[in-house]
């Protein structure tokens, strides 16, 4: 039986039958490939569906449906192959909505304190880890147990096979519960989320992907429904999100982390590699 990312993310969802699943699992145990696939499969699984049934969301604009229908329509077309790079991370699918959500609104707002404002479009990953961040709900989240095991798993494989240092960072202090760790894609490109749940309000979000620019200090912004602070740092860049009706101080949040005083509760100095990308001269 041959073990694709459609059959490992149907075992996944739970679709299989007794006997798909015992093939799968048989499968597992004999191939490390097919087990860190199968792991980083399970991280991307939230429980979307019973979140949003409890919501009342808001109409799909007639163009993000005409967008997403053309979508449809070409991929329906593709070969097979083709039709199979959709199913894995299913988390993809989410920045495909999230890059079409950003051509229809994208709004920066002036800061208000001592950061500066963003007075440019921001980057395309961060346009997309915003759309995304917006699926999110408080239910989303409020559920999920944080699993250390898989967290230190998912840490460790950041930093051996994408060679990306990643520190996730303590957040008790200011109200946050870490939840979750989760790589993602964006044209092919690891980005890295971090998501924390406050006491009372919606998620905050922690992203993180590589950015050979020089370093640039903190910067306030606002995209579609999300406040943003932006910065960059060793060839790293990172953008802390939350919802733009939250009460946090995201700029201060942002100054504790990009200062390094919060400590950290995981950190890929703990997973060496050995093949770093050389930072540029």
């Amino acid at each position: 039986m041959s073990i694709d990312d459609t059959l490992l993310m149907a075992y996944v969802d739970g679709e299989l039958s007794a006997e798909g699943r015992g093939e799968v699992e048989a499968a597992v145990e004999h191939s490390p490939e097919l087990a860190e696939r199968l792991s980083a499969m399970r991280a991307s699984a939230l429980p979307y569906g019973a979140a949003f049934e409890r919501q009342v969301l808001p109409a799909v604009p007639v163009e993000l449906a005409r967008r997403i229908q053309e979508l449809a329509i070409v991929s329906a077309a593709a070969p097979a192959p083709i039709k199979a790079m959709r199913v894995w991370p299913r988390l993809a699918a989410a920045f495909i909505a999230g890059a079409l959500l950003s051509l229809l609104a994208l709004e920066l707002r002036p800061g208000t304190g001592p950061l500066s404002a963003a007075s440019a479009p921001v980057a395309p990953w961060i346009q997309a880890v915003a759309d995304y961040q917006q699926l999110y709900s408080r239910e989303t989240l409020a559920s999920v147990t944080e699993d250390s095991r898989l967290t230190r798993e998912v840490v460790g494989n950041l930093q051996r096979a994408d060679a990306l240092p990643i520190q996730i960072p303590d957040l008790h202090g200011a109200g946050l519960s870490f939840k979750r760790v989760q790589r993602l894609n964006f044209h092919g490109q690891p980005v890295v989320q971090m998501v924390y749940l406050p006491e009372h309000g919606g998620p905050v979000a922690l992203c993180v992907t590589r950015d050979s620019r020089p370093d640039a200090e903190l910067k306030a912004g606002q995209v579609g429904e999300m406040q943003t602070v932006t910065w960059r740092r060793d060839n790293l860049g990172y953008v802390l999100l939350v919802a733009k009706d939250s009460s946090i101080d995201l700029e201060r949040l942002g100054q504790e982390i990009a200062s390094g005083a919060a400590a950290a509760l995981y950190s890929s100095a703990l997973f060496p590699s050995t093949h770093a990308p050389s930072r540029p001269s």
